[in-house]
């Protein structure tokens, strides 16, 4: 049963990336952005420009977040700036639940066991039982990030999900929507 709640809780997190390059750019390449003296609105705006501006599919959600289309999955992106100290881009991904396994006891139990064994990032189920979520950090100092670290960040998360995807019983595949094995 543990191994069971721990595979589905996987499962949510994991599906795939094709929008980034999962190639590092060369230094001299990589873009630096710069957020110094700006607000989490600001970043918002200046983040999903340049990410647009370098090829990626780029929705806005709100003044604080953002979308990234990365190997046909949505990542949603939101920065969270601190003056002078660490700031971090938190990234998260939904997974839908079909609705016949929205108020199963084996969801919370493999959240549960995924929080416990996995440290990568945080799991949850949101509110209503609807959606898996599966949240992360980019973290960096002076409040300035290189888009190669973001490209790279993303390329790891979702190589990370794919990782927990495979040890995945298909019981637990079959309990999210538009998932299939790869």
């Amino acid at each position: 049963m543990r191994l069971l709640a721990l595979l589905l809780t996987a499962t949510m997190l994991v599906t795939g990336c094709e929008s980034l390059s999962k190639q590092p750019s060369s230094p001299q390449d990589d873009v630096m952005i710069d957020l110094k003296d700006k607000n989490n609105a600001d970043a918002t705006k200046i983040l999903s420009n340049v990410l647009q501006d370098n090829g990626y599919t780029v929705r806005k959600v709100s003044q604080d977040q953002f979308i990234v289309t990365y190997n046909q999955h949505n990542y949603i992106l939101e920065p969270k700036l601190m003056k002078n100290s660490l700031s971090r881009i938190v990234v998260s991904r939904l997974f839908e639940i079909k609705e016949e396994y929205q108020h199963s006891p084996k969801l919370f139990v493999l959240v549960t066991s995924l929080n416990r064994d996995l440290n990568f990032a945080k799991f949850s189920i949101l509110p209503g039982n609807r959606a898996g979520h599966v949240q992360t950090a980019i973290t960096f100092a002076h409040e300035t990030v290189s888009l190669d670290e973001i490209k790279q960040f993303i390329a790891w998360f979702d190589d990370s999900l794919a990782e927990v995807k495979q040890m995945v019983p298909r019981e637990a595949l079959d309990m999210i929507k538009h998932t299939s094995r790869q």
